[in-house]
């Protein structure tokens, strides 16, 4: 049986970070104790909890999944009772792309602020995707769906073009027609935002690549010097960054953005009412995500 709260604690640090040693650095331990506690609770449990796959992450059990489960419904009581003790207001963490926090997080924490008065933190990440649980509340990030394990809304959508340097395109020319990119140079993403499904199936167009980039900013500097074509968000476009938009029949459809939490971290009363009043403040007010 679980014995106490760090049973629980050593169960979700695993899962959440896939190795002993990354989870023992979480909690703050040595691997060979984190080894130990794990072998412990298997032997109380007469069960095993983690399997190791063939590149030596740790995937969790039947068994794990369930006490994973629980053990972030307490994580989220217990985050929810220090926040009610606290001294002062603990702030509503919200983790985000660079595109996305001046376009959603960014006005989104500022009415926060002035609708209940309640601090908040915004913090822009290149890989979104691989965030600890314990790193943010709230995630703003394109998605074609929610994550099974969490649970959010569809706040917007993010309009796609490609790009590239007028000197690029006046030497070679994308035909209107074009099925593909052969015989060009092409601007990649990295990271995350190579999970991202329109960048996805950039990928299946060819041509020659010649960058990649967590950044979508550093994406589009790079096509401004000439490098190559590149896929990005219409919204961060503007007239000075001296490109131009390649008129053809390749041209992505939109990115759906949404604002999720994981279940258990939603379930809290204040979490709770972020997303809701986001939910009806970005369906009341879609933000502008077409270049200026």
């Amino acid at each position: 049986m679980i014995s106490d709260w760090s049973d629980l604690q050593t169960i979700l640090a695993i899962a959440t970070e896939g190795t002993l040693t990354a989870a023992a650095r979480r909690l703050g331990v040595n691997q060979s104790t984190m080894s130990r506690r794990l072998q412990a609770i298997e032997q109380a449990l007469d069960a095993a909890l983690f399997r190791r796959l063939e590149d030596g992450r740790l995937r969790p059990t039947a068994a794990a999944e369930r006490l994973i489960e629980t053990a972030r419904q307490v994580e989220a009581l217990v985050g929810h009772a220090n926040t009610a003790l606290a001294a002062s207001p603990v702030p509503l963490r919200l983790a985000t792309c660079e595109v996305l926090s001046a376009v959603f997080a960014a006005p989104a924490l500022a009415g926060w602020r002035e609708h209940t008065g309640e601090p908040a933190e915004l913090s822009v990440y290149d890989n979104l995707f691989v965030l600890p649980a314990d790193e943010f509340d709230v995630m703003i990030t394109p998605l074609e769906s929610a994550p099974t394990d969490m649970v959010g809304r569809r706040v917007g959508r993010l309009d796609w073009d490609f790009y590239a340097s007028p000197g690029y395109a006046r030497a070679r020319p994308l035909a209107a027609d074009a099925t593909g990119f052969d015989g060009h140079d092409v601007i990649h993403a990295a990271g995350s935002l190579a999970e991202v499904a329109t960048y996805r199936r950039l990928g299946d167009l060819g041509g020659r690549s010649v960058f990649r980039s967590s950044s979508v900013v550093a994406q589009r500097d790079m096509a401004a010097t000439g490098a190559g074509i590149a896929l990005l968000p219409a919204c961060i476009v503007l007239p000075e960054h001296g490109l131009v938009r390649l008129e053809n029949r390749l041209q992505p459809p939109p990115a759906e953005v949404w604002m999720v939490a994981r279940r258990a971290t939603a379930a809290q009363p204040r979490v709770r009412r972020f997303l809701d009043w986001a939910g009806e403040r970005f369906r009341a007010a879609p933000p502008a995500l077409k270049a200026g």
